[in-house]
């Protein structure tokens, strides 16, 4: 029986397979091959993607409870306000394939909010009582920033400032609202840009590190930058 490479499948055809998958797996399956990255490289491929939001059931694909609490309101607004905000800038740039520099960008800083959110969950407690633990004789300045940890990855773009505005609005909304921290946190949340990378740095204070919390978790918080109402987006 012969075989065929998903490489050497149609355009349209391997179009219509694609149209089945999540965002998060055609981004996945894009990667996995140089030639494929090519052949997928069409526009009905990242369109479709763009407009599958909400996604149930992949990190981050629909944001409608995070939106009802942050806003009262239950609609998949994060990533419509992030995906379409990407597109239109593309296109002015003169992207050849808008909707695949949003899908792309967005499944980039997901992987990244997933780290941080694996962190959160399974790390930070331990590294914040070894801290505390190595620094108890320590003569430190109350504000001194302790390192925790740091996370970033690349864009397709170019920054600037509406778009570093907008990608520390999207992560800073899904963190606080989004389940990726725990509320009432000590550690503090510093989020940069630089050139065409984004990132996230956790640190805390000195003060903070070493206060008694006998009766409290070390689990804090933040908030995200202000913007308008959804329902005037």
């Amino acid at each position: 029986m012969s075989s065929c490479h998903i490489t050497d499948l149609p355009d349209g055809l391997l179009a219509h397979i694609c149209s089945y998958l999540t965002p998060d797996s055609v981004c996945q399956l894009e990667e996995s091959c140089s030639q494929l990255k090519t052949k997928m490289n069409q526009i009905i491929i990242w369109k479709k993607q763009v407009e599958s939001f909400p996604v149930a059931g992949i990190p981050f694909g629909d944001s409608s409870e995070a939106t009802f609490r942050k806003c009262g309101l239950r609609m998949d607004y994060f990533n419509k306000r992030l995906v379409d905000f990407i597109v239109k800038k593309s296109e002015r740039s003169g992207s050849d394939n808008p909707f695949r520099v949003a899908i792309v960008t967005k499944f980039t800083i997901d992987k990244m909010l997933g780290d941080v959110k694996f962190f959160v969950a399974n790390e930070l407690d331990g590294m914040l009582t070894d801290l505390k633990e190595a620094n108890e004789n320590v003569d430190q300045d109350d504000y001194y920033h302790h390192h925790l940890k740091t996370w970033r990855c690349s864009v397709l773009e170019e920054s600037d400032q509406q778009w570093n505005f907008e990608c520390s609005d999207y992560i800073g909304k899904w963190m606080v609202h989004g389940d990726v921290i725990i509320s009432n946190k000590k550690v503090n949340i510093r989020e940069f840009q630089s050139e065409n990378h984004i990132g996230v740095e956790y640190f805390i204070l000195h003060v903070d590190l070493m206060s008694d919390s006998d009766d409290e978790d070390w689990s804090s918080g933040g908030d995200d930058n202000d913007d308008e109402d959804p329902s005037d987006a």
